[in-house]
């Protein structure tokens, strides 16, 4: 990876933790289109667990908020989201890789608009930890699938839920993508690299979330998620 490429890493996934930070999700709806055309290798396992700087502040501010009774149920659906993951992973290349994150975002972006509200309850809490170890596992995008099933509640709800969850199933994603071979020391040493990106966005979130509006901030945020996914549609299709 060049300084260029490096700097510009850093100043997406500063935005992306900034965002994580604020709404609870997009560290990897905003920066992953970008990484995979930067550097492949950064998802998912190295997007993750960078990811888990943000999930800590998250689920220890909003502690309080947490639904934990509906964690602890998405937490009995994550092993079957992982092995579905493990199985399109082990068909992918890097090329496909970059389609399928493009993809991901396009669909998660179209479920946020979508305004689905599935019924809640323990069904729907098994699902939703499911989907949300699938995306994890695949594309490094817990949030979109998660929120799908939670959007209804509270940001700090939000926030502190998903984040208690992924601090739990990160660490299982990894040690599969380490057996895979996808996750050894040189996106180890990624991850490490660009880390204090993720604890600007903390410092960003931190300065956004008094002074924006949750609902515009959203928007925002899906329309830049959306634009960066199609252009590396557009790129890896005429590469």
């Amino acid at each position: 990876m060049s300084i260029a490429d490096y700097l510009l890493a850093l100043v997406f996934l500063a935005v992306g933790g900034g965002v994580q930070a604020t709404l609870g999700i997009g560290a990897g709806l905003v920066a992953g289109p970008a990484l995979t055309v930067i550097e492949p290798e950064l998802l998912p396992g190295p997007m993750l667990a960078m990811a888990m700087v943000v999930n800590v502040r998250n689920a220890v501010a909003d502690r309080h908020s947490t639904h934990v009774l509906a964690w602890k149920r998405a937490l009995l659906g994550a092993p079957l989201g992982l092995g579905l993951g493990a199985v399109v992973l082990s068909f992918t290349n890097v090329k496909t890789l970059s389609l399928l994150v493009s993809f991901f975002v396009l669909g998660a972006v179209a479920l946020q608009l979508s305004g689905l509200k599935p019924p809640s309850g323990t069904i729907s809490d098994y699902i939703a930890g499911t989907a949300t170890a699938f995306s994890s596992t695949v594309a490094a995008l817990p949030g979109p699938m998660f929120v799908v099933f939670h959007g209804h509640r509270p940001p700090g709800t939000i926030r502190g839920t998903l984040a208690s969850f992924m601090l739990l199933v990160t660490p299982a994603i990894l040690l599969f993508l380490a057996i895979d071979g996808r996750f050894g020391f040189r996106q180890f040493a990624l991850a490490v690299a660009l880390a204090p990106a993720m604890f600007l966005g903390l410092l960003l979130g931190k300065a956004l979330r008094p002074r924006i509006s949750i609902d515009r901030f959203r928007v925002i945020i899906l329309s830049v998620a959306s634009l960066s996914a199609v252009a590396v549609i557009i790129r890896t299709i005429a590469s």
